[in-house]
């Protein structure tokens, strides 16, 4: 490929830092799967069992007949029902069952509403101030956990659902900014969401309880953010967008092995005019 056809990214190739890079996706995907499947298990619905000592439900009544039975026999003197449940939710503590957990479903509505704005709002804040930037979703997980009432959950939620959206429209960029391309299709087959539902699936098991799956969720932003600061650079693509040629070169020398292509200066210094147009 002669010099008048060639771009920035031709001069990625598989190495040290590409590695890096794809260590970096599998540590950012695993906390964004554990947020959006959070819900799963956080507004699970029990099964209602007994209201005091005096009404148990038949196990073998399906959940709507004893939703009925409970509106029309023991809704006023229920006060302290019992629940057979796997999972310790929000429905459980806060007594959202029957038709009540539908404000459940609700809550996770405007959650996702979270999540869509942060994808447009970081994106356009990546292409600002650069990809490298840390999001503040491990406090806003922590602070889930700390929600006394659904409304407070429900706004951290929707707080953790923006830095979710973010997370995911600015790693996907970066991703595609700092691979080979011959190399795009199947790493991201293999870094996916996918082989992170599992994993997901044993915190949410291990935790019973959705304070402390929240904590654990919080936990696995930690080792991703570590790794951004100690190992990763910003993209030299930025860089190259915002005019900081220099730095964009440097990284490329460094970080890729462009040592050898003499040629790569004036390509980077072209591409960067001719965007300019």
């Amino acid at each position: 490929m002669d010099e008048g056809t060639k771009r920035l990214d031709d001069y990625i190739s598989m190495g040290r830092y590409v590695i890096l890079v794809c260590v970096l996706a599998e540590l950012m995907i695993l906390p964004q799967v554990s947020s959006m499947y959070y819900m799963m298990y956080a507004g699970a619905s029990p099964s209602l069992s007994a209201c005091g000592d005096d009404l148990i439900f038949d196990p073998e009544l399906d959940e709507k007949e004893v939703c009925r039975l409970y509106h029309h026999v023991a809704l006023e003197n229920c006060s302290a029902p019992s629940f057979r449940y796997e999972f310790k939710s929000v429905n459980v503590e806060w007594n959202y069952i029957c038709e009540n957990a539908n404000i459940i479903k609700n809550s996770i509505s405007v959650q996702m509403i979270g999540v869509l704005t942060g994808s447009v709002v970081f994106g356009q804040l990546s292409d600002l101030y650069g990809r490298r930037k840390v999001s503040g979703m491990a406090a806003s997980l922590l602070l889930v956990a700390k929600s006394a009432t659904l409304v407070q959950f429900t706004v951290t939620r929707t707080i953790v659902g923006f830095f979710t959206g973010g997370s995911i429209a600015v790693l996907n960029v970066f991703i595609m900014e700092n691979i080979p391309k011959r190399h795009r299709m199947w790493i991201n087959m293999v870094i996916t969401w996918s082989p992170n539902i599992m994993p997901m699936a044993l915190m949410a098991w291990l935790s019973a309880y959705w304070r402390t799956l929240a904590v654990a969720n919080a936990a696995t932003c930690v080792p991703g953010i570590l790794f951004c600061l100690i190992w990763i650079k910003e993209s030299p693509q930025w860089l190259l967008q915002r005019g900081r040629i220099n730095e964009a070169i440097e990284i490329m020398r460094r970080e890729f092995n462009c040592f050898k292509e003499r040629d790569m200066n004036n390509v980077v210094e072209k591409e960067y005019y001719v965007g300019l147009y």
